[in-house]
C-alpha cells in the first residue's frame, strides 16, 4: 500500500517538471517569435503542470488519512434535534404589508360592517 503513495507523488513530481519543460518550451517559442505555434504549446503545459499539482495532493490525502485512527473514520450517530418552528396559521391583519384591501378588510377598518 506504501508503493501506491510514492508512485502518485514520483507521478505527480514528474508531471510538475514535464509541465515547466514545457513551459520553457513555450518561452523560447515566444522569444523565436512563433506564437501561433506557442499558444497551443502553453495550454499543453498548463494541463500537464496542473495535472501534476492534482497528482501531489492526492498523494498527500491519501497519506494524511492513512495517519487517521479508525474510530474517527466511522463517525457516531447522533441524533437531530427538532429546531423551533414558527407557527403556521392565519395571519394577523396587522401583520400584512399595507396595500389593497378586500371590501370586508376595508368594511370592517371603517366599521361599516353589515
Amino acid at each position: 500500500m506504501r508503493f501506491v503513495y510514492w508512485s502518485r507523488e514520483v507521478a505527480g513530481w514528474l508531471l510538475v517538471l514535464i509541465g515547466l519543460w514545457q513551459f520553457w518550451n513555450t518561452y523560447t517559442l515566444l522569444t523565436n517569435r512563433r506564437i501561433l505555434e506557442a499558444a497551443p504549446s502553453a495550454f499543453i503545459a498548463f494541463v500537464i503542470f496542473r495535472g501534476g499539482v492534482h497528482l501531489l495532493k492526492v498523494a498527500v490525502a491519501a497519506q494524511a488519512a492513512r495517519t487517521l485512527p479508525e474510530s474517527s473514520a466511522q463517525p457516531a450517530t447522533r441524533r437531530a434535534g427538532r429546531m423551533p418552528t414558527k407557527p403556521i396559521g392565519p395571519t394577523p391583519a396587522k401583520a400584512v404589508v399595507p396595500g389593497p384591501r378586500s371590501r370586508a378588510a376595508a368594511a370592517a377598518a371603517n366599521g361599516d360592517l353589515d
